[in-house]
């Protein structure tokens, strides 16, 4: 029977286990964390933190979330959604936590998997026909060096990751000072300006963010999550509409983004608020895009929030300096500075194949490399539905390892990156963010790439319902319904014929 190894036991890691594991391949998933969940590990999560994306709209195709659980969950929930999920479809026997793989070696016929038991430090090693990276673009708080952080923090000063703050407490009775404007930033600056003595948030340039109900009636995912709003983007290949779109109606397009930007401003009073962003929202929507916290705005307006646009230049003992000339003195920084992506078990010569000198990643949908032989990638196609996204993913891993999808030529596959990466930088520089990995707000066209790619219809029913309902995943459980059933696994792409193996060094 072939050996897959998984690396992560995240959204993307269960969905890359259930897909191979349903096609009859011996299965192996490596977590270096006590418990499953990734993002959602309950260590992992900062206080009272909420999904972005719709419950319904946010689940694996075919295990919908509980019925009971509201729009957007909590934090809380997800970890017990994906503990459910793993347990649902017996996935929990191919899991082993607390290891954490440190090298990956291709010896021509398998990869050699070195790593060590978090607790223990007993150093072990795995043979795998095919490993799955699924560390996802989460993989490592990034905090900024500053000048003078030893002397702060010497004299008392505090300074954490978002993703550190897992208790309130930690705010009570202290000068809080928030770094960013992203989710998490906003959320932490949100629940400080009730709870801390004071809360400054200290952002660069402010961002578009969206209301959970446009006009507080809409909910968001009818205007962001269909195919419809997706056509209203320039791609790097348009579909017949999006030609007329983007031509002819072009003054249909401007007048739809400016009366979105109209909406928001008027919502959020943003112009009161002094956070009237001076880009185009249009330029601006990917992974990044996130949820205002209800109440943000308000307290920033009320000054609960001093909100100060400006960059920090230095800690000191007894505070920071900032470039405009002030000084504040907190007790606590939170820095909401996002994360890394790195895969530090990879040799240096293998991340340059598949990174390029700006770190951007050089994936064939965004899922294998072919200068990288019995490897592939799933959730490093994050989108406004990333567990969809890193399920259909999976599958397409697990059918191009069953030797079910024949890929282009590899001039084809360069010809493409090139033509790509032109359009990124020409028309979409946003996309440069999370590595390049983020593929919002080209959702579907992603989804129907690797949808033909396995042969299989990108849609079904009403193709004009389709069109304008908000995506959804329980559409792509029929879609995939062929895939189910498992049956014998052919010996394909160099795979070894193998017991997965594992020894102590």
């Amino acid at each position: 029977m072939q050996t897959i190894g998984i690396i992560g036991a995240g959204i993307s890691g269960l969905a890359a286990a259930k897909a191979f594991k349903e096609r009859g391949f011996n299965v192996t998933v490596l977590e270096k964390a006590a418990a499953i969940g990734g993002v959602w590990d309950r260590n992992r999560f900062y206080i009272n933190v909420t999904t972005q994306t719709t419950k319904n709209e946010y689940a694996y195709s075919d295990f919908p979330m509980p019925a009971h659980y509201p729009e957007w969950p909590t934090g809380h929930q997800m970890n017990q959604y994906l503990r459910d999920y793993a347990r649902h479809f017996e996935l929990d026997e191919s899991i082993r936590c607390h290891i954490a793989v440190t090298e990956l070696h291709y010896e021509k016929e398998y990869w050699r998997v070195l790593a060590r038991e978090v607790h223990t430090g007993k150093l072990l090693t795995f043979r795998f026909g095919f490993v799955v990276v699924c560390t996802g673009t989460f993989h490592e708080p990034y905090i900024p060096e500053f000048p003078g952080v030893d002397d702060f923090c010497a004299a008392g000063g505090e300074i954490l990751h978002t993703s550190a703050l897992q208790d309130s407490t930690l705010l009570e009775g202290k000068e809080v000072a928030v770094v960013g404007f992203a989710k998490s930033a906003t959320d932490i600056a949100t629940q400080a300006a009730d709870i801390s003595t004071s809360c400054t948030l200290l952002y660069r340039k402010a961002q578009w963010k969206v209301p959970r109900f446009f006009g507080n009636k809409i909910n968001l995912k009818y205007l962001l999550f269909s195919r419809f709003s997706e056509a209203f983007f320039v791609p790097y290949r348009k579909t017949r509409f999006q030609q007329l779109l983007h031509s002819i109606g072009k003054p249909l397009v401007w007048t739809q983004w400016r009366t979105v930007e109209l909406l928001l401003k008027k919502q959020f009073r943003l112009k009161k608020c002094g956070m009237v962003p001076r880009h185009r929202i249009e330029d601006q929507i990917s992974c990044s895009l996130g949820i205002a916290p209800e109440g943000f705005y308000e307290k920033v307006r009320t000054g609960k929030i001093r909100a100060i646009q400006t960059e920090i230049e230095r800690f000191t003992a007894d505070g920071i300096l900032l470039k405009n000339g002030e000084k504040i003195r907190p007790d606590l920084v939170v820095m909401g500075t996002g994360f890394r992506q790195r895969l530090p078990f990879l040799s240096e010569n293998d991340q340059r194949l598949i990174r390029s000198e700006k770190g951007q990643f050089l994936l064939h949908r965004n899922i294998i490399n072919p200068k990288l032989p019995s490897l592939g990638f799933v959730g490093f196609n994050s989108s406004l539905f990333s567990t969809l996204t890193s399920e259909i993913a999976a599958n397409w891993l697990a059918e191009y390892v069953k030797g079910n999808i024949q890929l282009p030529s590899t001039r084809e596959i360069a010809g493409e990156r090139r033509r790509i990466e032109q359009w990124k930088r020409g028309a979409r520089p946003v996309s440069a963010e999370f590595s390049g990995l983020c593929i919002a707000p080209f959702n579907f066209m992603h989804l129907d790439q690797l949808m033909k790619d396995m042969k299989l219809k990108t849609a079904s029913g009403n193709l004009i319902c389709n069109f304008f309902k908000p995506i959804n995943p329980r559409d792509y459980h029929r879609l995939l319904r062929r895939f189910r059933s498992g049956g014998p696994v052919a010996n394909t792409n160099g795979l070894r014929p193998e017991g997965s193996m594992a020894f102590s060094e």
